[in-house]
């Protein structure tokens, strides 16, 4: 039991005397971090499960709207973990860039202004996230409504409705992504090398 204490202890005060050098911008980019890691893990088993869900009822039924569901759903989950999976390394790179010692000594009035602009990178690949949820929830709230219908076709049919507004929500999402990636090209050439 001594020994679990003295673990704990050192286990939670250590990092207290290392953030307290830690600059600011890598506290904020690391919550960042923690944020994205809690948004991506419950949004991803609703994915799963949606998937799942709609490939029995395409069995089930043999109607293209409900294996149309199923791979509408999986694009949303792929783009969702390539944002993810993007933004982890990105805050990764900004981390290790922020906590650079000459990066401390610098104008107040330049690390705000490249802070933000560091940030805003974060922000912007988070928003295509943001936004492919979106999409998914509002295809949901339509998905709900159509399995109200009692017929399995009359429910295909909403299914199908709910599907077209899906895709047209997703494709909207994807004309965003390459100004996004392009504001990164630095960052992803870096990420290229590290592999």
């Amino acid at each position: 039991m001594r020994k679990f204490i003295i673990l704990a202890a050192v286990l939670f005060v250590f990092p207290l005397f290392l953030s307290a050098k830690e600059p600011v911008q890598v506290a904020v980019l690391h919550n960042d971090g923690y944020t994205l890691y809690q948004e991506f893990r419950p949004n991803d088993n609703t994915y799963k499960n949606t998937i799942r869900d709609m490939e029995v009822l395409a069995s089930k039924h043999k109607n293209k709207a409900f294996s149309q569901a199923a791979s509408l759903v999986k694009i949303i989950q792929n783009k969702c973990k390539r944002y993810y999976d993007i933004n982890t390394k990105l805050i990764e790179i900004l981390k290790k860039k922020w906590s650079k010692p000459h990066y401390a000594d610098m104008d107040e009035e330049w690390k705000e202004a490249t802070f933000s602009k560091d940030r805003k990178k974060v922000q912007d690949i988070h928003r295509l996230s943001l936004g492919m949820q979106q999409a998914y929830n509002d295809w949901n709230e339509l998905r709900n409504k159509a399995f109200e219908k009692k017929e399995a076709a009359e429910i295909a049919k909403e299914l199908e409705k709910a599907n077209n507004a899906l895709k047209t929500t997703i494709d909207g999402v994807l004309a965003e992504e390459q100004p996004a990636m392009d504001a990164i090209a630095k960052e992803l050439e870096i990420m290229k090398m590290s592999k």
